[in-house]
């Protein structure tokens, strides 16, 4: 029988537990959590999808001490913070061939490396940026093909800067077949702010990222905007707007391409159908990831030291 070790079961966590109902094959689940009151939301979660009449077998832990069975896949879904020492616990103890993690993957290129490290030789690593797996980014990709170098805004509000600006560079690296070249932070903002997950920061203004074939991607953050824009023009001259809390798409030529912005609940029983049938998925893989990763750390390091007037290795962001 096919076995997944869940680790954490908070925000995030709680809803891969909730889209495992879906997997069609027997599984056996083990979900770990130390917070009491997360693990009894994920638990509630569990029971409110039919879990209790589930063929899956689950069972709540709150730590991994006496744990000594081998499990076909890991998923990290835990906040940054001492991830990768955690990943290291994980390999010695459970033994996984494959692996799904969270971003952000780590807060130091140090962090990455011990990543790296503790998942090599693993069969599968993947990092959990979804529009890939979406129908609907899907069908967007079509639009740009063959249509770069492209020109893409990401503009809105308090939509989290630091902790989904990977979300939008990969999806970029994936709709043009281009690897991120570099990071310039120079017009952020200087002043790092509270996020609303204690222990992390937060900034707004502006971040530009270049792509290997020409694409240019403007990260923006105001807190005066109100829409959340993803803005696309095509080496042709064709503008799309996509609005992902509408769920709408529609370009300069009156093209109008709906959809839906998927919850993680919504396509984790598919995603574990494939590993679990196919031994392989639509994430990027680490490999993708680190390099990307990596940019964008040592990127965010820099402005974060320059603003504290500090010479930190490491960034609090999650």
């Amino acid at each position: 029988m096919f076995t997944i070790a869940l680790i954490g079961t908070g925000a995030i966590g709680s809803r891969y537990l909730q889209g495992m109902i879906k997997i069609r094959k027997k599984v056996d689940i083990l979900a770990v959590e130390p917070l009491k009151s997360s693990s009894q939301n994920a638990i509630n979660l569990w029971n409110e999808v039919g879990g209790k009449k589930s063929k899956h077998n689950i069972q709540y832990v709150n730590n991994l001490n006496g744990i000594k069975k081998k499990f076909d896949l890991v998923i990290i879904a835990t906040s940054s913070q001492d991830r990768p020492n955690l990943i290291k616990e994980v390999r010695q103890k459970l033994k996984p061939n494959y692996w799904i993690i969270e971003k952000i993957l780590a807060q130091s290129e140090t962090g990455l490396k011990m990543i790296k490290k503790y998942t090599y030789n693993s069969s599968g690593v993947w990092v959990n940026k979804p529009r890939r797996l979406m129908h609907w980014h899907k069908k967007l990709k079509t639009k740009f093909n063959g249509k770069g170098p492209l020109s893409i805004e990401k503009i809105g509000g308090l939509w989290g800067l630091t902790c989904n600006s990977i979300h939008f560079i990969d999806l970029v690296c994936w709709w043009t077949g281009e690897s991120l070249l570099s990071l310039n932070s120079n017009e952020l903002d200087k002043k790092w702010f509270k996020s609303k997950r204690a222990n992390y920061y937060e900034i707004t203004g502006k971040l530009k990222a270049r792509f290997s074939g020409g694409t240019k991607l403007t990260l923006i953050s105001n807190k005066n905007k109100k829409s959340n824009l993803l803005k696309v023009k095509t080496l042709d001259n064709k503008l799309w707007i996509i609005d992902e809390q509408r769920s709408e798409a529609y370009s300069s030529e009156g093209i109008f391409l709906n959809g839906k912005l998927e919850n993680q609940s919504d396509f984790t029983g598919n995603l574990l159908n494939k590993i679990i049938a196919k031994k392989k998925c639509d994430l990027p893989t680490l490999k993708e990831s680190y390099k990307q990763h990596k940019i964008f750390l040592k990127e965010l390091i820099k402005h974060w030291n320059s603003s504290q007037n500090s010479q930190d290795k490491e960034i609090p962001i999650t």
